[in-house]
């Protein structure tokens, strides 16, 4: 990858800033993707405000009801034992009694998932993966930070597997792949105990990938990795089309954008583009316009220290920082 960015529109010496200018230039010269959080599984924020504080907000009250044998256990262990639960089987043990929604809201661990991954959880309850999806397994993916191929920022999440990425890897790496189960049963010779074990579903009827195309058949779906294990297929290497034969929107269908939980600061982060980039995009500073790499700058995503080092290097991104008034003001 930095071969490639070499070889495109570099600033020709590293440029220099002070460490407190960090904010004021993350301020200036990045924006929020919200056409690629909105090119997969995508729920307005309008549809949370109903939902959220049902599921976050104990009640006033306190309740002193037993909740039979599990009450026998100590606080911490029944604790560690929600934690382990799929998040159907939360939802409806919090709905028992008011003592086990208390025992459930007083979870850390919960508090944070359905504050910054209710989008998630909305998915896997459309999707009905929330019987595969453990609460302490959602906790642990937002707090990872990074896309498990390639180590950059990971805003999106993987439903089949709960496993992060970033847009580029969601789009070209098998192991991420989406494929109707009719195609999937087909190519990978899938027998009845194999379909049996894998998990499916059928696609929510949004609108898919940046050119913003609604996807209104219903079709039933299934990670082509997985068939592809279940398969039995030989040990050797895959081989995947290049990603403009891809089926994009497929693939859009099995997941979702996640910020970044940091556990130790408790910031969020959702990632930020690079407006220079976006810039030198329409400007066609970059190459020759329709170049897939184009897209690849153009759609990276970049927690904020990511992207300071990115700036350091991005001229376009430089000229509109010197041109602010923010620049001018911190002179």
């Amino acid at each position: 990858m930095r071969s490639l960015w070499l070889r495109t529109w570099p600033s020709a010496t590293e440029y220099c800033f002070r460490e407190e200018q960090g904010d004021a230039i993350i301020q200036t010269t990045t924006y929020r993707s919200n056409h690629l959080a909105r090119s997969v599984i995508w729920f307005s924020p309008y549809e949370h405000t109903a939902i959220h504080p049902s599921i976050t907000a104990p009640f006033p009250r306190v309740s002193n009801t037993a909740i039979g044998s599990l009450g026998r256990l100590p606080l911490e262990l029944l604790h560690d034992v929600l934690l382990c639960l799929d998040i159907y089987s939360l939802f409806k043990f919090r709905q028992v009694s008011l003592r086990s929604r208390q025992l459930v809201d007083f979870i850390r661990e919960y508090q944070i998932v359905v504050s910054h991954g209710l989008n998630l959880l909305c998915a896997l309850m459309r999707t009905k993966l929330s019987t595969h999806t453990l609460l302490l397994d959602i906790y642990d993916v937002l707090c990872t930070k990074e896309c498990t191929i390639c180590g950059s920022f990971g805003g999106f999440i993987f439903l089949f597997t709960q496993t992060r990425c970033c847009y580029q890897c969601l789009h070209t790496v098998f192991e991420f792949e989406v494929e109707s189960l009719d195609a999937a049963k087909e190519q990978f010779h899938l027998t009845k105990a194999a379909l049996k074990q894998l998990k499916s579903f059928r696609n929510l009827p949004e609108t898919y990938s940046i050119r913003e195309s609604t996807y209104t058949p219903r079709v039933r779906v299934v990670s082509a990795f997985q068939a592809y294990l279940l398969g039995g297929q030989p040990d050797e290497e895959i081989q995947v089309e290049p990603a403009p034969k891809r089926n994009r929107e497929l693939n859009s269908m099995g997941s979702c954008a996640l910020p970044y939980y940091d556990r130790r600061t408790g910031e969020v982060e959702h990632g930020m583009s690079c407006a220079g980039c976006q810039i030198a995009y329409e400007k066609r500073v970059i190459g020759l316009w329709g170049e897939d790499w184009i897209f690849t700058f153009r759609d990276k995503i970049y927690a904020k220290d990511d992207f300071l080092e990115h700036f350091r290097l991005c001229r376009q991104a430089q000229l509109l920082w010197d041109s602010s008034l923010f620049a001018r003001s911190l002179v």
